[in-house]
């Protein structure tokens, strides 16, 4: 259903007089690097370090055991045939990060936008959702 969606997105776009440039990735603002991410290791890190670190998450989940961050970064270009209608096409990146209760990071999730026209945040609800069911009886 979702590749069917995608297609008819296209193909309006196409018909319009549009066409859209994939790119790597690049851009953006509060971009966290792999590096950064990479950095955070479970049962090491603290609470504390991610914040010194990134600042305050944009959301704070089930009384703050989980932090998410989200940025966005460029992935195409929609050139259009009519005159000063070009924009960027951003696709929003998350970081899921799960602390246990020691305050010590117990699991890091990066979801990567590709080019898609759907948002990856439901990958994310997924799995924080996985270590919810697992973690209590």
């Amino acid at each position: 259903m979702h590749c069917g969606m995608a297609l008819l997105a296209l193909t309006g776009l196409g018909l319009s007089g549009c066409i859209i440039i994939p790119t790597p990735s690049h851009g953006g603002v509060g971009v966290i690097t792999k590096e950064t991410v990479e950095s955070f290791e479970p049962g090491k890190t603290t609470r504390a370090d991610v914040l010194l670190r990134l600042g305050d998450p944009a959301k704070r989940l089930e009384e703050d055991r989980i932090f998410v961050y989200q940025w966005e970064r460029i992935h195409a270009y929609v050139i259009s045939m009519l005159p000063q209608t070009n924009y960027d096409l951003p696709r929003p990146h998350y970081l899921g990060l799960e602390f246990a209760s020691d305050n010590r990071v117990r699991r890091v999730r990066v979801l990567d936008a590709s080019f898609t026209f759907f948002d990856q945040y439901p990958k994310l609800e997924e799995w924080m959702a996985e270590k919810s069911e697992s973690s209590h009886p």
